[in-house]
């Protein structure tokens, strides 16, 4: 059995290296996109390495005021060595994530070896195959540094019992964690008072070195605290040569987040905790696809029983790594019911309970056929999430994170000329505009347009050669457009080349003698079959009105067509370039998916893919002379719904 193999160090050092590899590949690709927390501290840090300044032309904050009401700093800056080596991109920013990640993986190891070699095998076993950290170390919501950095902190005081000097280590680093989060303003001297506690319970603390201790946190947590007496008394910004203490134009978000500090606060603790344990315990899910699966949940539901066992064994044994582990657990659930939950926002509380799960499976480990039998279970558990997340819940999470904008927006930079104005769709946010197009620093903050500064989520209308809103005068004036694919019935590719990436197309406009050569398909041409009904012309299958409905949008020019379908018509040799669009319509929600397909002359000449209900795109095919044209749909595992749209067709033939 596979549990046998992992009774020896080698296996173990596999498993360590693949949930890591896991953990660092294809960091760009899953989840796709970039959401726009990640850009925005992404930008803010590559505007540091660059300029010396945040896009608020804060020189080296602290804390940046991002949106306006702030945004953590710490994790931005981890991932400077990252883009300063790889430039500012997906990969480089989601790198800091990674390796957070993968210290984790090997704090963990480590602690379990302490003990002996089943909790050695099944605290690496818990943590390798834990939703949440696989999620959380795979893109870079700059909260999610704070668990990592409690957990280093943890491992510093665990081995402060044999050498006290790493007291001071850990002091500081969980001090650090007030940069990666809010939450650990409230966290971290209530658990460090605890840690001290602990540690001096086992082995009296010398008043030199817990005096030493106290200083490094202090000095450490120092800037966060005038920061925070700033935004409460100060009226401006505090510098202190390079380093800044930001002064918000705004509320500071943290006193929303922070219940007891919220108007009404005091009255929803309740309820909050509730919904905490709700998230511990039960269900585990908080709605948010980036945070967890329904299916899965953070850490999987079979560990909840093992946690409370965990939690009974750690109050009456005497391990110092359990009863840290405790502790960082209680005082993360009360600041958690203290704090508007949703998964990311009680990220403190994960890391404590697999610990505790893993001493739950522990405690049976005497009996070898149930140790056997449930640590193979919960690798193959692993091995399930992995493949499910890989194969379709990334696509959920991509569709939140802009999938396509990046590729749109670089793609018109490459094509417009240096001062050529740029009007980007409003179905965005300025941040991953400022992350792709990388605008100096400075540049930016003297060209920024923001309707209210004083907002705490303050929108910005434009900056540089950049204006965002697409509008029917910025339509006739303008000659560059990054769209989304709602805002593509006003573009014709008559007029327009129309270039799409995900749920975005670059747009640039055609020359006027380019634009002569355009026409309409002749679509009353088309000869063929389908699987159900009749081929519609500029009307969805089985409507006679409405136009090409799709994506939240109608077209009125194109072909309606159902299921497995091939439509053909003969060719001019005149006849150059087709450029045409594909999609299900909007009454397509139950189909599982259709691909479109192009043949000339019988030999296929573009595959869509699998296109499911929502997905738009445009294609341009040089026909090369052919004489004959076939638009082909191929059926999902079933023809149910499979409503499929040509939108738009139109040849280019320059020659009479």
């Amino acid at each position: 059995m596979i549990i046998n193999h992992l009774r020896t160090a080698p296996v173990l050092w596999l498993l360590f290296i693949v949930a890591a590899l896991l953990r660092v590949l294809w960091l760009s690709d899953f989840p796709g996109g970039l959401n726009q927390d990640e850009a925005s501290s992404g930008y803010d840090a590559w505007a540091l390495l660059t300029g010396g300044i945040d896009r608020h032309g804060v020189s080296w904050p602290v804390h940046f005021i991002a949106w306006g009401s702030g945004q953590n700093a710490l994790y931005a800056y981890l991932a400077m060595p990252f883009i300063a080596i790889g430039g500012l991109n997906v990969t480089s920013l989601r790198m800091a994530a990674a390796v957070l990640g993968i210290i984790g993986l090997w704090i963990f190891w480590r602690l379990g070896k302490c003990h002996d070699r089943q909790m050695e095998i099944w605290a690496l076993l818990i943590i390798a195959t834990s939703p949440w950290h696989f999620m959380a170390s795979r893109w870079a919501l700059e909260s999610n540094a704070a668990p990592p950095m409690v957990l280093i902190a943890v491992y510093c005081f665990v081995r402060a019992k044999d050498d006290i000097r790493w007291l001071v280590l850990g002091s500081g680093m969980l001090a650090s964690a007030v940069y990666a989060y809010g939450t650990a303003y409230f966290f971290a001297p209530l658990f460090m008072l605890c840690a001290w506690s602990l540690i001096f319970s086992e082995h009296k603390i010398p008043l030199k070195w817990l005096s030493l201790s106290a200083l490094t946190a202090f000095i450490v947590a120092l800037p966060i605290m005038v920061f925070i007496l700033n935004n409460s008394m100060g009226t401006g910004h505090i510098e202190f040569g390079p380093l800044s203490i930001p002064k918000y134009p705004s509320e500071a978000r943290y006193s929303g987040m922070f219940l007891p500090l919220a108007d009404n606060g005091w009255s929803e603790i309740p309820k909050n905790a509730r919904e905490v344990m709700r998230m511990l315990l039960a269900s585990q899910d908080d709605g948010l696809p980036w945070n967890a699966t329904p299916t899965w949940g953070p850490q999987m539901w079979i560990l909840t029983p093992f946690l409370l066992l965990g939690i009974g064994f750690a109050l009456r044994e005497k391990s110092l790594t359990d009863r840290l582990m405790l502790a960082w657990l209680l005082c993360a659930l009360l600041t958690a019911i203290c704090t508007s939950a949703n998964i990311n926002r009680i990220n403190l509380i994960w890391i404590p309970s697999l610990w505790l799960a893993a001493r739950g499976f522990w405690l049976f480990s005497s009996y070898q056929l149930w140790n056997r039998i449930a640590q193979t279970g919960m690798l193959l558990l692993g091995c399930f999430f992995v493949l499910h997340y890989f194969t379709s819940w990334h696509e959920k999470i991509t569709e939140n994170f802009f999938p396509g904008f990046g590729e749109s927006l670089q793609a018109i930079i490459a094509k417009a000329p240096a001062n050529e104005p740029l009007i980007v769709t409003s179905h965005s946010v300025y941040t991953n505009a400022l992350f792709y197009a990388q605008p100096d620093p400075h540049e930016y903050v003297k060209t920024a347009v923001i309707p209210d500064p004083t907002s705490p989520f303050a929108n910005v209308d434009s900056f540089g050669r950049i204006t965002f809103g697409i509008n029917a005068d910025r339509i006739i004036n303008r000659n560059y457009w990054v769209a989304h694919k709602s805002e593509l019935h006003q573009f014709s590719p008559l007029g327009f080349d129309i270039q799409t990436f995900g749920f975005y197309a670059a747009i640039t406009r055609k020359p006027q003698d380019v634009q002569a050569c355009y026409r309409p398909l002749e679509l009353f041409r088309f000869t063929g079959k389908q699987d159900h009904g009749v081929l519609s012309i500029n009307n969805e299958v089985g409507a006679y009105q409405g136009g090409l409905p799709i994506a939240d949008q109608n077209f009125y020019s194109g072909l309606g067509v159902h299921g497995d379908s091939q439509w053909t018509m003969d060719m001019s040799p005149a006849d150059e370039i087709l450029e045409i669009g594909m999609g299900l319509s909007s009454s397509s929600n139950c189909s599982d998916g259709m691909k479109f397909k192009i043949l000339l002359d019988g030999k296929p000449v573009f595959n869509s893919g699998r296109m499911r209900p929502g997905d738009l795109q445009f294609t341009k095919v040089p026909l090369n002379g052919a004489a004959k044209l076939t638009l082909a749909t191929e059926a999902g595992y079933n023809n149910r719904c499979d409503h499929g749209l040509w939108l738009a067709p139109s040849i280019k033939r320059c020659a009479p």
